[in-house]
């Protein structure tokens, strides 16, 4: 049977990465900013897209930002809330095949990582990974959780999948090993409510730092605590026990990059 170019686009609500027949494992991103900026990233040669999906009046927009080979595939918006699942909005949405990983040479360059051992939610990740990109990280270390490439994670991260390198493996402790080995001097620092932890004010990283985020159930037990150098708290205040994991990543690598002399 020959391939629907629609395909990709059917039932996103809670769709994963999709597999094309000619292109391989492929992400869906949607919404006009997201699309545009992915397009920008594709003419620069950095992905590529396989097709645009948009609404008869978007396509008229976009039809110029298309790099080459990009198919155009328009419809009325009805049409796109059927396929898609849930009611559509945002008149555009790009498939796009999945980069190649990151190399693991960058991995050991890195001056400041985040680490996240275990994540369970995809909006969280996408925004770790959005904050991770603004404020100018080098990378993230990632374990097992939400996958990088799902619709939400794509479009909670605001292109950010595309702009900061993400290493996922099963065992991060094992590579974040190996990457603390690579510069003497290098520091790993937990985000934990621990009784011993830094007051986030005053805290002053080293010059090459990876900072450990847990789930956000349970966050870092005994063992990864002990496989860290110190501990590092935000402070908190009206009763509060604690911030979302988002949240808090975003104020502690804020803080991190503080210290970088790169913000």
């Amino acid at each position: 049977m020959a391939f629907d170019p629609w395909d990709p686009y059917r039932d996103l609500r809670f769709a994963s990465t999709r597999e094309h027949p000619d292109h391989g494992t492929c992400f869906i991103a949607e919404g006009r900013i997201l699309v545009e900026d992915l397009l920008g990233a594709a003419r620069a040669g950095r992905l590529k897209v396989i097709s645009v999906a948009a609404t008869t009046s978007a396509a008229v927009e976009i039809r110029g930002l298309l790099p080459a080979g990009t198919e155009l595939l328009t419809a009325e918006p009805s049409i796109l809330s059927e396929l898609a699942g849930f009611p559509f909005h945002r008149g555009l949405m790009a498939c796009a095949r999945v980069p190649s990983a990151p190399r693991l040479s960058a991995l050991r360059e890195a001056r400041r990582l985040l680490v996240l051992p275990r994540l369970y939610d995809s909006e969280n990740l996408g925004l770790l990974l959005r904050s991770a990109a603004a404020l100018g990280l080098d990378g993230v270390l990632a374990g097992p959780g939400p996958g990088q490439w799902t619709r939400r994670t794509v479009r909670v991260s605001m292109g950010a999948v595309w702009r900061i390198p993400v290493w996922r493996t099963e065992d991060p402790w094992g590579l974040l090993a190996e990457w603390k080995t690579t510069e003497s001097g290098s520091e790993v620092m937990a985000a934990a409510l621990t009784k011993d932890a830094e007051d986030a004010r005053n805290w002053r990283p080293a010059p090459r730092c990876a900072l450990v985020m847990g789930p956000e159930d349970t966050g870092l037990d005994g063992a990864q605590l002990a496989c860290c150098d110190r501990v590092v708290a935000i402070p908190m205040a009206s009763g509060m026990d604690s911030l979302n994991v988002a949240a808090a990543g975003a104020i502690l690598m804020f803080r991190m990059m503080e210290g970088s002399g790169r913000t």
